[in-house]
């Protein structure tokens, strides 16, 4: 068992505390969750540094100055890491961080075990028969399902008689908050389980109360890193991120371009490719666990149109002139039968241009929104097909939409960005005799709205 045993051991600890941590918050309280997470995070990181400090002290440099400074270094770290441990136990309930200090002990006790019992002979034999394997794997369901069944009926049996003596209490602060719920909830994310944990703090009341805010501007923050990260060291022939980040752009101006022609791209494109990237990845960032899609909310799409539409105005009054802008609303009349449709034409004008907004942000938010109720609503299906057995788990049925909210999310993203694309090419100044024209006028032609 080297390195390499230890790194596995770290990635399993993630996953187990996750859902260890995930079942805390759903039989217990926020708050234990909050210290099962942090208990098990405080674990990996001194497993990390004891790592380290063997590394230090047992390497090829083991007894130099080059080993001593990262092992002075490492004893400084695990110094501080147990004062912030001695603060943990403080602040959260000591037995939800001690189950949290013990998930990588666990994981490394049963991943030794692992390797011990699949060399044998008994496993071979085992695995060897697919009815002993079968049996094997119903003896370790019932034993699962053993386990958690004196937990439950003892929570149950606890609660029932606080429940009874509390009823009468109760009934009006439920009544209050069913007035004051608005809609179906959607997942719990990181902002709402430490508004629940901490519901006295100003600083957790502050993050509920700006939660579409912060996430928007997490999504804004990390594709500036990831661009950073991109160009900081730029290759002739790029690889990796480079790569990957170049292809997306080449891909976004070559489609725009087609869009809007090769005179209008360069001063557009940059706009309506990090629209796309934007609006793409805030989308997409709803379906890692305990995040949320700024997308979802309706204030943020409104805020993503309106700011379309108000470029896109600016670019009719910028390009056409206050006269030409106005003319363009009237329908550009040029003829007798011109003129006398202007009374019609211009309030169809007008409401089209004001639609617009509308419908960008209705659509984008309604399918986004959607998206997350339609994971909420098969998530809580696979748990109740499973509820006879009592188990803190279901089947996955959320898996199939998962996939399909991948595409759904990158449509929609698309879909904003062509309309958008639309509208500005639209308000660009153009003449009947330009090869463009009827490619504008097709567009307009096939536009949903």
């Amino acid at each position: 068992m080297g390195l390499e045993f230890l790194a596995r051991v770290r990635r399993a600890t993630f996953w187990v505390a996750a859902v260890a941590a995930l079942m805390t918050a759903t039989y217990a309280t926020p708050l234990q969750a909050l210290a099962v997470a942090l208990g098990s995070g405080w674990s990996l990181v001194n497993l990390f540094l004891l790592e380290r400090l063997i590394v230090a002290l047992t390497g090829e440099q083991r007894g130099t100055r080059a080993a001593l400074k990262p092992a002075t270094r490492t004893l400084v770290g695990m110094l501080l890491l147990f004062a912030a441990g001695a603060f943990l136990l403080r602040r959260l309930p000591p037995a939800a961080l001690m189950v949290g200090f013990f998930v990588p002990y666990a994981v490394l006790v049963l991943k030794a075990l692992a390797l011990l019992l699949l060399p044998s002979g008994l496993w071979r034999r085992l695995t060897r028969d697919p009815r002993l394997a079968a049996l094997a794997m119903a003896l370790a369901v019932a034993a699962v399902w053993l386990a958690f069944s004196p937990l439950r009926s003892r929570s149950e049996t606890g609660s029932q008689p606080a429940a009874a003596t509390t009823a009468a209490v109760a009934e009006p602060a439920a009544h209050a908050a069913h007035a004051a719920e608005s809609g179906p909830e959607k997942f719990p994310n990181v902002i709402t389980i430490l508004h629940r944990a901490f519901p006295d703090a100003g600083w957790a009341e502050f993050l509920h109360h700006w939660e579409v805010i912060v996430f928007a501007l997490l999504v804004a923050l990390l594709l500036g890193l990831v661009a950073r990260l991109a160009s900081r060291n730029p290759k002739m022939i790029p690889e990796g991120l480079q790569n990957l980040v170049e292809a997306l752009v080449e891909g976004l101006n070559d489609f725009i371009t087609g869009i809007l022609g090769q005179k209008h791209a360069a001063r557009y494109v940059p706009f309506l490719g990090t629209l796309f990237i934007y609006i793409w990845a805030m989308n997409l960032f709803g379906l890692i666990p305990f995040m949320d899609s700024p997308t979802s909310n309706l204030n943020v799409t409104v805020a993503l149109a309106l700011t379309v539409f108000l470029y896109a105005q600016w670019i009719g009054l910028r390009g056409l002139g206050i006269v030409g802008y106005v003319d363009h609303l009237m329908g550009s009349p040029r003829n007798v039968t011109g003129w006398a449709l202007v009374p019609l034409m211009l309030p169809i004008h007008v409401l089209g241009e004001l639609a617009k907004p509308i419908s960008l942000s209705c659509r984008l938010f309604g399918n986004i929104f959607g998206e997350d109720m339609l994971l909420v609503a098969f998530v809580s299906l696979g748990v109740t097909t499973l509820s006879f057995t009592h188990l803190p788990f279901g089947l996955p049925l959320q898996l199939p939409f998962l996939l399909l909210a991948l595409l759904t999310s990158t449509l929609q993203a698309l879909v904003f960005t062509v309309l958008s694309t639309i509208y500005f090419l639209l308000m660009l100044p153009h003449h009947d005799h330009e090869p463009g024209h009827e490619a504008e006028e097709s567009l307009l032609e096939h536009s949903p709205i």
